[in-house]
This record gives C-alpha cells, structure tokens and sequence, in this order.
C-alpha cells in the first residue's frame, strides 16, 4: 500500500493494483473450477473397472461419513434444545 502513496499517479497505481488483484482471482477461480470438475467427474470408461468401484465406494463412504456428522449435530441439538422430562 506503501507503494501506491509513494507514487507520482496514485490513480494509475490503484487501477494497476486492481487488474493484478482480479487476474490473481480469475486464476484461483479457473483453479477452483478445475479441481471441481475432476473431483465430481463421472468415471470415464478409460480408467479400469477396479478403479471406478473404489472411487465409487470412497464417495459413499464420504456421503456416510457426512450424513453421520449431521445426524450426532442434529441429535446433540436435540438433546440441548429439547423438552427435559422431569423425575418424579
């Protein structure tokens, strides 16, 4: 930022700063995108039959994992949230 003051077009200077800073976002969402697109990809008929059943079983086992962590918050809430019943 130091930069920017110290120099003789402070405007020219932040419009430079702009692009540099919207080209470096463009690149990490281009970079985002990518991973996205090859981690949720179908299987392609290329890769072996063995390799599609354990990336099948591997993204089951995330939704399982998943689905479990919701359902221990849920329960955890409930217990926090929920109606006490009293001893007589």
């Amino acid at each position: 930022m130091s930069s920017i003051l110290n120099s003789p077009d402070i405007l020219a200077a932040l419009q430079q700063r702009k692009k540099q800073t919207e080209r470096k976002l463009q690149a990490s969402r281009q970079q985002i995108l990518e991973g996205a697109s090859q981690l949720w990809s179908p299987t392609s008929k290329a890769t072996s039959r063995a390799h599609g059943i354990s990336r099948l079983v591997s993204n089951g086992l995330i939704i399982y994992n998943g689905f479990r962590i919701c359902s221990s918050i849920f329960s955890a809430f409930g217990s926090l949230f929920g109606r006490r019943r009293r001893r007589r």
